[in-house]
């Protein structure tokens, strides 16, 4: 199932489809540590996986809106770290009530890798950085 897009970056700034500008605040970031998607390596969590869609469908419910911030925890490849939020992408791919991910530092210069592997399956998603940059990414 794809989603359509609900939202859109414009000049480092969230909106909604119908123009309507969405400020993006710390309160709609909800984190997600590697090593709770990923515990060992090429070892997903499905349960957690499962629990964290549970959560965001009730967001979805009161027609809540998140940002997942992946969490760098763990000290293997970019590679298996990119792999195991493109799982939990996939696992939460019918959640309305995710608006994108956010690029974890680590991958500021190099978010291109970040992005395009979660944008091959979820092209419905908005990306965010701390650092701003781009005009396809959203500060927050």
């Amino acid at each position: 199932m794809k989603l359509e897009r609900f939202f859109e970056v414009k000049n480092g700034r969230l909106f909604t489809m119908d123009g309507t500008e969405t400020p993006v605040s710390s309160d709609m970031v909800k984190s997600v540590k590697w090593s709770d998607v990923e515990p060992e390596p090429e070892a997903y969590n499905e349960s957690y996986l499962a629990d964290l869609r549970t959560a965001l469908k009730n967001l979805e419910e009161e027609k809540k809106f998140v940002v997942i911030e992946p969490v760098v925890d763990k000290n293997y490849s970019d590679e298996a770290f990119i792999a195991a939020m493109s799982h939990t992408a996939r696992r939460i791919k019918d959640c309305v009530s995710v608006i994108g991910f956010a690029i974890p530092e680590k991958f500021a210069t190099s978010k291109d890798e970040f992005m395009a592997e979660l944008l091959r399956k979820h092209g419905h998603y908005c990306f965010f950085s701390k650092t701003g940059g781009s005009e396809e990414l959203c500060g927050y």
